[in-house]
Order: structure tokens, then sequence, then C-alpha cells
């Protein structure tokens, strides 16, 4: 048995199976969730697909305006937003490398807080929340990308919106703005689940509460929540 396999062997039997648990239940919900937010097709639709409905009925209003300065200066706050949480998402994962190239300063820092566990079994743990942070930085560009090339689409509109081709740009501006949107919530969600993996440190039972609950507060905002019934409101 080479040294590799040793390591790998002593990083499995540290874990345990509950660690295995935790990690399937960490996957299975994040992208069940994402599926049930993002699914069109449902009696009770979610604050994204709501919001979804209302970008389409901006751009069709956009293209009716003589001036657009208005919806051109929205688009450039939103776009700024997405550039906030690429850059401080990108902070995040130099921090986390850092701790993972020297794990003992953390189960220094936590002594007492933190159970006993070898410095690879923290990296293991840490790489999960640099994984996550790393996909929601992915996110966070693309979205920013999306919302540059919606900005190009809103700039071609015919300065006649009602004609045939004003209706089509409304309409490619109105798709790309939903996918940027999209893009950037799963950023967000992403942060939220790489928060909850964090506590994975503490063990594999917090690990699954911590997941619970981020879990309920990410269905609670887009099915329960004051925001949603604003947006239904008559």
């Amino acid at each position: 048995m080479t040294f590799d396999e040793v390591m790998l062997t002593d990083l499995l039997a540290a874990l345990g199976w509950i660690d295995g648990v935790a990690l399937a239940l960490f996957v299975g919900l994040w992208f069940a969730t994402t599926w049930r937010i993002e699914k069109d097709e449902t009696k009770r639709p979610s604050v994204h697909v709501l919001m979804k409905r209302f970008r389409y009925r901006w751009m069709n209003e956009m293209a009716a305006r003589e001036v657009r300065i208005f919806d051109s200066a929205i688009l450039n706050g939103i776009r700024q937003s997405t550039a906030f949480f690429g850059s401080t998402t990108l902070l995040a994962i130099g921090g986390i490398a850092a701790v993972i190239g020297q794990p003992e300063l953390l189960l220094g820092a936590g002594r007492g807080i933190l159970p006993e566990m070898p410095v690879q079994v923290v990296q293991l743990k840490l790489l999960l929340v640099l994984a996550t942070m790393a996909f929601a930085f992915l996110r966070f560009v693309w979205s920013n990308r999306l919302f540059s090339y919606c900005a190009i689409v809103m700039a071609a509109m015919p300065n006649d919106g009602t004609t045939e081709e004003a209706k089509r740009t409304a309409i490619r501006a109105a798709r790309l703005n939903s996918f940027a949107a999209r893009s950037f919530n799963r950023g967000l969600r992403a942060i939220y689940y790489a928060l909850a993996a964090l506590a994975w440190l503490l063990g594999p039972v917090a690990f699954i509460v911590a997941l619970a609950l981020t879990n309920w507060e990410v269905i609670r905002r887009e099915f329960f929540s004051a925001s949603r019934k604003a947006l239904l409101a008559d």
C-alpha cells in the first residue's frame, strides 16, 4: 500500500458514515431547492419566477418609452451589485485558501470549540467551502457579463417601440436579463450554502443542522416571505 493510499484510508476513517450523509444532503438539498425555485410551471411560483415576469414586463415598457435613460440607470445599478458580490467572493476565496494552507492556525484558534481531527480533515472540509464560494464567484461573473449583453441589446432597441423588430428586441433583452438574474441568484444561494458548510468544522451533526436552517431560510424567502406577498398583491 502506497503512502497516498494510507493517507486516503486514514482520511475516510476519520470522517465516518454520518459525514457522508451530511455531504449527500448538502448536494441534494442545494440542487433540489434550486430546481424548485426556478421551476416556472407551478401553482406556487417563487419570488425568482415572479420577478422574471416583471423583467419581461420591464423590457416591454422600456420599448414603449421614448427616453430610456431611466432603464439604463437601473441596469447599471444591478451590474454594480454583481461586481460587488463578485469581488467580495473573490476576497473570501483568498482567505479560505490561506487557511487551507495553514490549518494548524485554525485548530489552534478554535481549541476548545472545534473537535479533535487531523489537519487533512480540516483541509477537506474547507475545500467544500472553497468550492462552493468558487461556484458563487463564477455565477456572479457570468451574471455581470449577461447584464452587459442585456445593456447592448437594450441600446439596439429601435426608436419606434411599436414595430415588430422592437418587440423582438424587447423579448431578447428580457431573456438575457432573466438569465443574468438566475445566475446572480444562484451565486447568492451558493454563499448561503457555503456558510452552512462552515459548520462542518464543528462536526457532521452541526453541519446537518446548519444545512436544514439554511435550506429553510432559502425556501422561506422564496415562497413564504413578505416580499412575495407584495409581488402578488392586487
